[in-house]
């Protein structure tokens, strides 16, 4: 049977801010969903980043519960990370790509919506795509200099790609803008954490920790 679709998903808007929601969700489940940046690979041994080609291919859906009579079989020591690609194959995945389809077809007809151009610009950085996300960012930017997600998203963006003196203007940007936003708090940190910068690095941690207590 078909599934009826959620209202959450009635414009290509909401279906990319759910998209976001889902991916956070399914990275707190396992460290081993993060999707990491070359140069995250290099400085930290991590394993090689997830590519666009394998964001885009599901995997294949959780076999058939064994019947009630069959005794379970011990947990596998990477089912968590198993549990989250499930995750990451079914709703994430269709979001994104819908999400994708969706915003890209209104860019074509809206080139200046700095709403669609944020929502790519987020769906494109979930999938590792730093450098294709940054040029949308940086036109949201320009079109809607107000708004603190924008200039957050884009801090966290530049920073992916190790252009640190970007990353901390456009984190700088979003803070004087809302000097509570929890997520460019803690990325101003994280950027004066690599510009050895610690004392400055441990301000902003603390600030992101109590403007997340609010």
């Amino acid at each position: 049977m078909m599934r009826k679709r959620d209202a959450r998903w009635a414009s290509a808007t909401e279906r990319a801010k759910v998209a976001a929601q889902l991916l956070e969700e399914a990275q707190a489940l396992s460290e081993e969903c993060a999707i990491a940046s070359p140069a995250d690979v290099a400085r930290s041994q991590l394993p090689a980043p997830l590519h666009a080609a394998a964001a885009e291919v599901a995997v294949a859906p959780a076999p058939v519960a064994a019947p009630a009579a069959a005794v379970a079989a011990p947990s596998a020591p990477g089912a968590p990370a198993e549990r989250g690609a499930r995750l990451l194959a079914t709703d994430m995945v269709e979001a994104l790509n819908s999400s994708q389809r969706d915003l890209e077809q209104r860019l074509r007809s809206a080139p200046d919506d700095a709403e669609a151009l944020l929502g790519l610009g987020v769906l494109l950085c979930r999938k590792g795509l730093w450098s294709a996300a940054v040029a949308h960012l940086r036109r949201a930017a320009e079109l809607a200099p107000g708004e603190v997600e924008v200039w957050s998203r884009l801090g966290e963006t530049l920073n992916r790609l190790d252009d640190l003196d970007g990353a901390r203007a456009a984190y700088e940007r979003a803070v004087a803008l809302d000097a509570g936003h929890p997520r460019a708090l803690y990325g101003l940190g994280v950027v004066f954490d690599r510009l050895s910068r610690p004392a400055d690095a441990t301000a902003m941690y603390r600030r992101s920790r109590e403007a997340a207590g609010r």
